[in-house]
């Protein structure tokens, strides 16, 4: 029969145990109810610009600049426009690209990266993004399921700001504004409520229709994605459904950027956001509920700084630098400066 003293180290054993089993449990159970650290870093619009994306300049027909236009945005040396009382009013062609948006894509709801980390609501943990790449790190290859995160859309007419370019017409005006934030969106975060937005979802689930994303690829990484494959955004993947959830993560670059295009469609379908390029553009940016991708570029500002050639949506960056490193281990959100093509007929009145 076993003595106290033989005894004493197998309850000495099972009381560590069960010690070390509610420290973890304890601890588990703590990260599970803390709050989200909410990292970022306050824009700075003359650092962080790839100012690159300005370019080209075109007056008159002439180009100044590197980089080339998509072929929707062609804008005759002379033009005409509605007056005064209706009147024909000639003037001159001009085209050029603006800073017209901030966008945040977040993982951590309510969380404004842009804005140097803060928290602009709390409440909505559960909107938190759950993508979790298997068997590699943040930034590497790999697969997960369905992916949702949160978008912040700001008004940022930089050059309005700067008082630059006045002159050129057509240029964006106001003041910096928070216009979006899908975390107060419900039909963001359900694929059916989307459903609601875009009724035509199912027609583009199908192999035709998604093979022909193959082409949009091909002209996206060329720096021309296709407009008429509207339910494409090319090598990121299909638009489809208008909502925050995303199965194709395959990196962060590519879901960060999906997301954003995503939204960007949406809100061309809720007449938020207008066609600004396109012979019907010329006179005045129209609603147009099926989104112009070739009007928008995107340019990374946060965790990441890019620069080189502007990206356009739905290419991969291999004219970018740092290329596909968008995300780091502690800075999941992405902030993207966002581009827009704009056509003018400059008249003198």
């Amino acid at each position: 029969m076993p003595t106290r003293d033989s005894r004493c180290p197998h309850r000495v054993i099972r009381w560590l145990f069960v010690m070390l089993a509610a420290t973890l449990f304890s601890s588990a159970a703590f990260a599970a109810l803390a709050p989200t650290v909410c990292h970022g870093r306050l824009f700075n619009p003359i650092t962080d610009t790839n100012w690159n994306d300005f370019f080209p300049l075109t007056i008159m027909g002439v180009q100044a600049g590197p980089n080339g236009n998509p072929p929707e945005m062609y804008v005759p040396p002379v033009c005409v426009c509605p007056g005064v009382f209706g009147i024909p009013s000639p003037g001159i062609g001009v085209s050029y690209w603006q800073p017209t948006y901030i966008a945040e894509i977040e993982r951590n709801a309510g969380c404004a990266a842009s804005l140097g980390g803060v928290s602009l609501f709390s409440g909505y943990s559960l909107e938190n993004s759950e993508q979790a790449y298997i068997g590699s790190d943040q930034g590497a290859l790999g697969t997960s399921g369905s992916t949702r995160m949160q978008v912040h859309w700001y008004k940022y007419p930089l050059f309005s700001f700067f008082s630059a370019f006045k002159d050129l017409g057509c240029r964006s005006s106001g003041g910096f504004a928070l216009a979006y934030v899908t975390e107060l969106d419900p039909t963001w975060q359900n694929d059916l409520w989307a459903g609601l937005y875009s009724p035509e979802a199912g027609l583009f689930g199908s192999l035709a229709a998604n093979s022909a994303c193959i082409a949009d690829a091909v002209a996206a990484n060329v720096a021309y994605p296709i407009d008429a494959l509207f339910w494409c955004a090319g090598s990121w993947g299909s638009v489809y459904p208008f909502s925050g959830n995303s199965n194709e993560s395959i990196t962060p670059f590519q879901v960060d950027n999906l997301e954003l295009a995503k939204f960007i469609a949406r809100l061309a379908r809720e007449g938020l956001e207008w066609q600004t390029i396109g012979p019907s553009a010329i006179c005045s940016a129209h609603p147009n509920p099926i989104w112009i991708k070739s009007q928008y570029r995107v340019d990374e500002v946060y965790p990441v700084i890019t620069r080189g050639a502007p990206l356009v949506i739905g290419a991969l960056p291999f004219k970018q630098t740092p290329g596909l490193m968008t995300n780091t281990p502690v800075n999941t959100s992405m902030v993207d400066l966002i581009w827009q093509g704009v056509e003018c007929c400059v008249r003198s009145y």
